[in-house]
């Protein structure tokens, strides 16, 4: 990391660390910035939230929408990083044959059960050291020593770590070093947590703790992935939305130079303006995309819906239908105890979907896993 880079001392301050290098620090939360200058994208954000929310209001069941956008925020902020799978392994992994799916899917799975533990959290608890550790142990469980458990779970890293170089001398940027990181999550928590959270609004809070946590980089791993999981939490917490339906890994992998390059700017230069509008118009992008997805869901659900009336009379075939709209994948034992019927009556209403062309099976899937691909499709960003 190069000192001369850091030229704006109000963002934080440089300490000595490992290798006779110099680290980091974040200064506490809130930073002063130009609240004029992030006005437009401000409002621009805050108004495609009031619209998404509203969309949201068209959906019957709110979770057939909850459920994809989780499913592709884990798979795109986990290909941030570098873990990549695919929509096959993911619900062979979903359906619980976990003996299927290889480390980088449980990955991905432990993304899905990292945020939607949290977000349970979030009805007895603030969010604090206790949420974000336990978001971090759930991310890392059950991973090979390289993969997971050498990184210490759940706890706050204990080494020297950095970002941008395979080694400290030629790091881009070196957060503070663990003798800090306390102190600096203890602080971070105090700012979640105040008691007047009047100023700054409630959206540029998400801006702000997103690079202080991204900017400690608490863990020896997993920080990119808790810190986006972050920002979904804080729009519910905070009541920016109802559910859960912020995602914004997504918008974000588009533009991952610029955004590394914004958060740099803030440490280096104080750049907080750059960073927040950048911020905002992902999060438009972000309610956008929804909207679209919920458009898509709701017209394919009626279209199926519809195609299923035509079928037969059977109510079952709706019941494993809107089903399949949370998860798009589904065993006949599941539909069985899903509609509280026999194996064989579940296996007729299986066949009967296949045959109307609303599902297929997945090959050389044991037992049976059978799954709609337009419905994942249309689950899907565009």
């Amino acid at each position: 990391m190069n000192p001369s880079d850091f030229t704006e001392p109000t963002t934080g301050r440089l300490v000595p660390t490992i290798e006779r290098q110099q680290a980091f620090v974040p200064a506490p939360l809130p930073p002063a910035f130009d609240l004029a200058s992030v006005a437009i994208s401000l409002m621009e954000a805050m108004q495609a939230l009031g619209e998404l929310k509203g969309a949201c209001r068209r959906l019957q069941n709110p979770y057939m929408l909850v459920r994809p956008l989780q499913r592709n925020e884990a798979l795109t902020s986990s290909a941030m990083e570098g873990t990549y799978t695919t929509d096959g392994h993911l619900l062979l992994a979903e359906a619980g044959l976990e003996a299927q799916s290889d480390e980088s899917t449980r990955e991905v799975i432990n993304y899905l059960n990292a945020l939607n533990e949290s977000l349970d959290l979030l009805r007895t608890l603030p969010i604090s050291h206790r949420v974000i550790k336990r978001a971090h142990e759930i991310l890392l469980s059950g991973l090979s020593l390289h993969r997971g458990t050498q990184k210490r779970p759940g706890e706050y890293k204990r080494d020297q770590n950095w970002i941008g170089g395979r080694t400290i001398e030629n790091a881009r940027f070196v957060p503070p070093p663990p003798a800090e990181t306390q102190v600096c999550m203890d602080e971070l928590e105090r700012y979640i947590n105040r008691e007047d959270a009047s100023f700054p609004p409630p959206l540029i809070d998400l801006a702000l703790v997103h690079y202080q946590i991204e900017s400690i980089h608490p863990f020896a791993d997993g920080n990119g992935r808790v810190g986006r999981m972050i920002i979904s939490l804080m729009a519910v917490h905070s009541g920016l939305l109802d559910m859960p339906i912020l995602y914004i890994s997504p918008a974000m992998e588009r533009y991952k130079d610029e955004y590394i390059d914004h958060m740099f700017n803030v440490s280096a230069k104080g750049d907080w303006e750059g960073w927040i509008s950048f911020f905002c118009k992902r999060v438009v992008e972000s309610c956008k995309e929804t909207i679209r997805t919920i458009d898509r869901l709701i017209s394919l659900q009626t279209e199926y819906r519809d195609r299923s009336s035509s079928a037969g009379r059977s109510a079952n075939l709706a019941i494993v239908i809107d089903f399949l709209f949370e998860r798009p994948a589904i065993t006949v034992t599941e539909a069985s105890q899903k509609l509280g019927v026999t194996y064989a009556a579940a296996r007729k209403t299986i066949d009967k979907l296949v045959e109307i062309g609303i599902i297929e099976e997945i090959p050389t899937s044991y037992p049976k896993i059978f799954y709609s691909p337009t419905i994942m499709r249309a689950s899907r960003p565009d």
